[in-house]
């Protein structure tokens, strides 16, 4: 399992330059507004799941690794788990290259802290989407659902951004202007969702053939 989840980073290792040009970007900046905070997280996070998958389908990844003592189960979980630390590595480096700078070299700037949680929340229901199509479609289904769910998804996203800002939506969305109890309820439903979509995943790779 191990193995599996290194070689998702090796596969990434010439593009991690290419993922800080986005919060670098960022930090020349006057203001952390939300949307931009949460696009650039979730950009990031978008970019490693789409360059592993690609790799994979490149590399006929899959194919080798089901030839090794590797089981298709362990496959599923192992790309589930390295997602989830694609999430916090885009985390990171939002909060080192985007946030830190601007914090420290601007004065009285509020940071808007649940633009962090609305990309990883998106990002997660983006992955519950893609993966189990991953698993058990071809590539060309994959790449072409993937675009039609990414602008439904980056709308969402700049909306929730707003809805976060007004009390006022809050109050006509989620029938409460409670920040916490509405993190809590989405980031409940998000982790369900995910391992929900881990086991529709790993039943549909093991029904595939290759």
């Amino acid at each position: 399992m191990q193995q599996l989840i290194l070689k998702e980073f090796f596969l990434q290792r010439k593009m991690f330059l290419i993922y800080l040009i986005l919060p670098i970007y960022g930090a020349f900046q006057n203001s952390i507004e939300p949307f931009q905070m949460a696009y650039v997280c979730f950009a990031i996070c978008l970019l490693m799941i789409s360059i592993s998958l690609s790799n994979e389908e490149k590399n006929s990844t899959e194919k080798i690794l089901v030839s090794l003592p590797f089981t298709r189960k362990d496959i599923v979980i192992a790309k589930y788990i390295s997602t989830l630390f694609f999430m916090a590595f885009s985390l990171i480096i939002t909060f080192i290259f985007f946030v830190l700078p601007v914090f420290v070299l601007k004065e009285n700037i509020n940071i808007p802290w649940y633009a962090a949680f609305i990309a990883i929340f998106f990002s997660v229901l983006y992955a519950v989407m893609i993966l189990p199509i991953k698993y058990s479609e071809d590539k060309r289904t994959v790449t072409m659902l993937g675009l039609v769910m990414l602008f439904p998804i980056i709308g969402l996203l700049g909306f929730m951004c707003n809805i976060f800002t007004d009390e006022r939506l809050m109050l006509m969305v989620f029938r409460t202007s409670n920040v916490l109890l509405v993190v809590s309820v989405l980031s409940i439903g998000a982790c369900i969702s995910y391992v929900a979509s881990m086991f529709v995943a790993i039943v549909s790779f093991k029904k595939r053939e290759l």
